[in-house]
This record gives structure tokens, sequence and C-alpha cells, in this order.
């Protein structure tokens, strides 16, 4: 209308304008789209860790995939996986139809017997006198029907009471009369004065490191037992045995790199009223297990740190620091992906570095619960046929065992390679299966030397094992054992 003027802009009648609008419009889109698909992605990695956070916290703690997230493979990869499977298997027997027609008998079961190095107490059991007269002389004695029942006695702590023997002079003039009295030597003991015998000492000391019993338990035992034997004296008397079985220790040491293979594993710990360092602080404690063939030691190594420089302090001493005695052979270092073994692994002495199958199996187990259930599932099947050739070769002697993995694993790790290189193309790498698949990539290098020694493990589970007590039994709280400084506790088995 005239006197008014219009506020819309004009639209572009040029094609190159038309064309930068649409381009603009395109690279908006495509933005958006983008940021879609991130949201999406980081929706899905959300969902996915709110779900393995479930599973940990509720749910059993286990390497098994749970029930509930046994989930369908997809149709593909079910279609791949049973092909690989069958091809694996061994061909089929002829059926042995006489074989077929006998009937199946149901196996009882069968009572071990009771171990023949304990002691017998036999009670002899016999009709009664009444009934013994009521039967005559028709009836003749034809010997026992034996059985056996396990019994216990309840533990007896007595006390060893030390009489030592006193001798004076008769007179002034007998050879060494000026010495007073004369009165046998004591008794060799652990601990100088202590009122605790070796065979105390070994039952403290077996209950908390071998049995997870901390202390504050064993002194309720004690406590019913009428005994007063406080934690505080047995923390004590721990602390006293350093020194004397320090020679002990030291032969344990240097007989821990006598073997081919050293596993190693590491678990965090709280100490209170460590000096110098906050309740809040971690600290570490370290397991070696190693030695030579029927001679394994588990050598245990208390620090403050998880640096590198614990087990190079351990396992790479020099002659020097070991005595002055020729250094211990080559070894393998095996240990999950942890970085710091990577450096002790780089050591002239480390023949090399074995890794650890049941950390990678984990990931899957956890990638399992997420979206991408189906091709977890699938690494967790080839990962299962790796583990059924080494429970086959359980008995088998190393040189067995290097030849057969040669011919049945290394095929399997093959397969494995092959499926990880092809997978992580197509996998986002913050989710629960990319997380699992990078980190299989990463510690493949270690993770095929067991193929080189047939004393090698496919696992780390060695050191897992022998640390899985101190885990469990685990209570410094008000100890003093605990120091800022290493120190080491042995224990060979």
């Amino acid at each position: 209308m005239p006197g008014m003027s219009s506020t819309a802009q004009p639209l572009p009648d040029a094609p190159a304008e038309l064309r930068a609008i649409i381009a603009q419009l395109t690279e908006q889109l495509a933005e958006a789209e983008r940021e879609r698909g991130a949201q999406e992605q980081r929706i899905a990695q959300l969902l996915e860790t709110i779900e393995l956070l479930k599973r940990k916290r509720f749910g059993r703690s286990t390497d098994q995939v749970p029930d509930s997230q046994l989930r369908l493979f997809d149709e593909t990869e079910l279609e791949a996986l049973i092909g690989a499977l069958e091809a694996e298997l061994p061909a089929p027997a002829a059926p042995d139809t006489a074989k077929d027609k006998e009937t199946p008998t149901k196996r009882k079961p069968v009572r071990r017997p009771l171990p023949s190095h304990l002691p017998r107490v036999e009670r002899l059991l016999d009709l009664d006198a009444e009934e013994k007269a009521a039967m005559g002389d028709d009836w003749s004695f034809i010997g026992y029907d034996t059985s056996e029942q396990l019994a216990i006695l309840p533990r007896q702590t007595y006390v060893i009471v030390y009489k030592r023997a006193k001798y004076v002079a008769r007179t002034q003039d007998v050879p060494g009369a000026e010495i007073g009295v004369k009165i046998a030597p004591r008794p060799e003991q652990i601990i100088p004065k202590s009122i605790a015998h070796a065979s105390l000492l070994a039952g403290i000391v077996t209950a908390k490191f071998v049995d997870a019993l901390p202390l504050y338990r064993q002194e309720q035992i004690f406590e019913r037992e009428g005994i007063d034997l406080t934690r505080q004296t047995m923390s004590g008397l721990l602390i006293q045995l350093n020194a004397p079985l320090a020679p002990i220790a030291a032969a344990l040491k240097a007989q821990l790199r006598q073997g081919t293979v050293v596993h190693v594993d590491e678990t965090p710990v709280q100490v209170l009223r460590e000096p110098g360092r906050d309740n809040t602080q971690t600290s570490y404690m370290w397991v070696f297990c190693g030695g030579p063939p029927g001679q394994p030691v588990r050598w245990f190594a208390y620090a403050d740190s998880r640096a590198a420089s614990v087990p190079k302090g351990v396992l790479l001493e020099t002659p020097a620091q070991a005595g002055g005695t020729d250094p211990p052979p080559g070894f393998y270092l095996q240990s999950d992906g942890y970085s710091a073994y990577g450096v002790v692994a780089n050591a002239p002495e480390v023949i090399g570095h074995a890794g650890c199958w049941t950390h990678v199996r984990r990931k899957f187990v956890d990638a399992a619960s997420g979206r991408n259930s189906g091709a977890a599932q699938q690494m967790l099947a080839y990962i299962g046929q790796l583990y059924a050739v080494e429970k086959r070769l359980r008995e088998a002697t190393p040189a067995e065992r290097h030849t057969a993995r040669l011919q049945q694993s290394r095929p399997i790790l093959d397969a494995i390679k092959t499926w990880l290189d092809a997978t992580v193309t197509r996998t986002p790498p913050k989710g629960l299966l990319g997380k699992a698949v990078h980190y299989a990539l990463g510690q493949w290098p270690i993770l095929t030397t067991f193929l080189e020694d047939g004393r090698l493990e496919i696992d780390n589970n060695t050191a897992e094992n022998a640390i899985r007590p101190f885990v469990i039994g685990r209570n410094y709280a008000h100890l003093r054992i605990m120091r800022s400084r290493l120190e080491p506790v042995s224990v060979s088995r």
C-alpha cells in the first residue's frame, strides 16, 4: 500500500547466490545430523555403562555372562560363528550300534575313603548282654561290620613350663664358685624371652596370611578359650619376627628368579596410622610367583607406590645386590596389561613378556551386557576355544604343550586377530565393545607370547590366585606392621 514500507527481504534471483544458500543449508543439516549421531552414540555409551554398573553392583561377581544378558547373535554373526566352529570340530565317529543298544546305567555316588594318615580310635559295638544270652549257642561271632566317621577335637592350647636346673658350689674352694649359682641355659627361641612359643607364632601367621583371619578375630577366638592375647600383642609379635626370618626370606627371594617364568600382580591397600602418610593415600601389595619346577615361591612386597621401580627392585637385582653371586638366568615376565610391567619387560634379563587372556575375556564379558552383545559373545566363544585347548593340555609336559599350541591354538589366534581387525573399523571406540577390542589389539603382542614356551600360561591367574587371600583378609586399620618402606613377606609352598 502507498505510504507503507515492507520489511520482507527479497529473495535473490542469481543462480550463484541460490547455490550458496543451498550449500550453507546442506552443511547446517549435515552438522545437525552429526551432532544428533554423536548424541545418540553418547546416550548408547551411557546406557551401556549404567547397565554394566548395575550388573557389577547387584549381579554375580564372576566372569560369566549373566543369563539375562545372553541375547541372540545377529543372524549373520551367528551363521559365521557356527560355520567356523563346525569347521574345527573333528569328524563324527561311526555309530556303535552294539553300544547304543545297551541301557545306560546311572552311576551310584561313591564315598571317598577318609585320609589314611589320620589316627583311628576304635569303638566296639556289640549286642547287649540280655540279647546275647537269648541267642545262646545257636549264633557264632564272625567279625565286625566296619564304617568310619570323621571327628575333630577342639584346638588344644597348652603351656610349656621350663624348669632350669640350678647349682651352687658347696664350698668357696670349688673351681668357678665365684660365679655363684650355675643354671641351665634357656632353650633357643625365635623371639627371646617371649611368652609365645614357635608353634603359637606359626599358628598366628598361618591364620592371618594363609587363612585370611584378621588379628581381631583371632583375639576373639583366644578369648573364647579363656586366653588373654590381644591383637596389639600379636601385632608386636609379628613385627619382631622380621629379623629372625630375614635369612629365610633372603633364601626364598634368591630362589624366586631360578625358574623360567615369574608372574606379577599388585593390589591397592590403605594403611591407617602409617608414619609420614595420610590415611587416604593408597599403597600397594605386590606379589611375585616364580621359582624352579617343584619349588614354587610366592613373594609379597609392600610399597607406597605403583611405579615400575617396585618390580624392578625385586626382579632386577645386580650381582652386588644379590650378595656377589652370579646373576640368575633370564626369565619370562607374565602379567596383566599395566604399563609398569612393560617397562620391566624391556630389561635384558627378561626373555619375553606374556600377557593375560583372562583380562581380555573380562572386558568382553562387560561388553556382552551392552548393545553389541552378539559380537562380544562371538569373541567369548573364540576365547573359550583357546581355554579348551589349555584344559586338554593341563597334564602335558612343557614340550607337548608347546607343540600342541602351535598346532591348535595358533589357528584360533589367527581367527581372533582377523575378527578384531574387522570389528575395530565398525565399532565406536568409546563403547564397551570398542574398548574391549582396542584393549585386545593393544595387548596383542604379549597375548601371543604363550606360544613361545610350554612353561608359560595363557593368563596371569597364578599371581591373581596368590594375592586373593591377602585381598580377602586385609585389615590393617590399627596395625603397625605396614610401614612406608618396602617390607617384603615371602611364602614358599
